[in-house]
């Protein structure tokens, strides 16, 4: 008899964290195939082309099959043995009434379910995952969280992106204590839960220390059960967000940069000053916290980071790149550019109009292969009462 499997984001994978595979390479390894067949069901979004062009975009540089199914554009007529002749389904977010009305107009409820009882594996984020619960806590309705009947193939209710969206704790509180919904569970963005055979088998992450958990009402009040999950890193190379347990490495790897890299441009008394600071946690958790800061990760090592500020300064958006440093263990493996890459989506996705930096002298010919230009003559910045050399770079965007 096949195995069943459904694994349920409550966010992450390729549609939130593109630079982080860890999730999704998690989900074909649980496929027996080699080369599995991953279809790819956008019916929550509307088969948004710029969701499924997304999906193509990681899931070509994997190893698998990428397709995709189209009910509004719709490219084949036998849905159903479509459907049964893949390995993995991968339903995206979006609007989850909209998806289970249509599913079911359309007949494709059943043929995932067959194909599910087949050995199929289902998994999806938001939308995707709280489909195959009894209930799941949904925006679908405008205006506000509530409750909505699922496939009921998972037993209880089911609430993604718990960490993620601000109102979503406490409404699934809320439907809990007025009994519209049923207890179940909880995952943080970047979590999964993994069923086997309708069994919970595991959570795993694709960020340190992220957690899921299961609430229940006990004598009238809420009762949450915090789950760990196993984090899927440690043995890859790759660029994830920070995490604010990430905070003393990223410390120690930039001062290595500097040190190691840094240090063939600039004065031995500038290396002293700049690159042998003691670590401070409020400011590094502090741009955790409040900025947006990505992470190199090498085998479970932090070996670099980016860390970009985006802000309104006389009506105008604004970002400014507070440094990119990678260690020699990293370096030439075109991260540098990997990490300018995520910091322009959220740029663009901001309508940022201006960027600005203080390069180095070291990554002032990197920053102007990326597009960045000359903003001034080279300045100082004073660091421990040492000045040390840098030049005004800025980027100017228009939409």
């Amino acid at each position: 008899m096949a195995k069943r499997q459904i694994i349920a984001l409550g966010g992450g994978g390729f549609s939130m964290e593109p630079w982080n595979p860890l999730l999704d390479l998690y989900i074909l390894k649980q496929s027996d195939k080699e080369t599995p067949k991953v279809c790819f069901v956008g019916t929550a979004s509307g088969d948004a082309q710029g969701y499924i062009d997304r999906f193509y975009a990681s899931f070509k540089k994997l190893n698998c099959t990428p397709s995709h199914l189209s009910l509004f554009r719709g490219h084949t007529a036998e849905i159903e043995k479509f459907i049964l002749d893949q390995d993995v389904l991968y339903v995206g977010g979006g609007n989850t009434r909209n998806l289970l009305t249509l599913w079911k107009d359309w007949g494709l409820d059943t043929a995932i379910r067959k194909a599910y009882e087949n050995g199929t594996i289902l998994a999806g984020i938001s939308a995707g995952s709280i489909c195959w619960f009894e209930q799941g806590v949904t925006d679908s309705l405008p205006g506000r969280l509530s409750s909505l009947k699922c496939l009921g193939w998972l037993k209880g209710s089911n609430c993604p992106h718990y960490d993620g969206e601000a109102e979503r704790r406490p409404s699934y509180h809320q439907l809990l204590k007025n009994g519209e919904i049923l207890p179940g569970l909880a995952t943080e963005d970047g979590v999964a839960a993994h069923f086997i055979n309708e069994e919970l088998k595991s959570f795993v992450s694709s960020h340190p220390e992220k957690k899921a958990y299961s609430l229940l009402m006990k004598n009238g009040e809420i009762v949450e059960e915090i789950h760990s999950a196993k984090y899927l890193g440690g043995n890859s190379l790759l660029v994830r967000r920070a995490a604010i347990q990430d905070a003393e490495s990223i410390h120690r790897a930039h001062m290595k940069s500097i040190q190691e890299i840094c240090s063939k441009d600039h004065s031995p008394q500038e290396i002293q000053a700049w690159g042998h600071r003691p670590y401070r946690e409020d400011q590094r958790v502090g741009s955790i916290k409040n900025d947006l800061v990505w992470v190199v990760e090498d085998n479970g090592s932090i070996e670099g980071y980016g860390h970009l500020k985006i802000f309104e300064k006389d009506g105008l958006k604004r970002g400014h790149i507070f440094g990119l440093y990678l260690t020699p263990n990293v370096v030439g493996k075109s991260l540098g550019k990997a990490i300018v890459d995520l910091m322009m989506e959220e740029i663009k996705s901001a309508k940022v109009k201006q960027v600005s930096l203080e390069a180095t002298i070291t990554a002032q010919n990197f920053y102007r292969k990326v597009g960045f230009v000359d903003s001034g003559p080279e300045a100082t910045v004073e660091i421990s009462g040492t000045p040390v050399r840098c030049y005004p770079m800025k980027m100017e965007l228009s939409y």
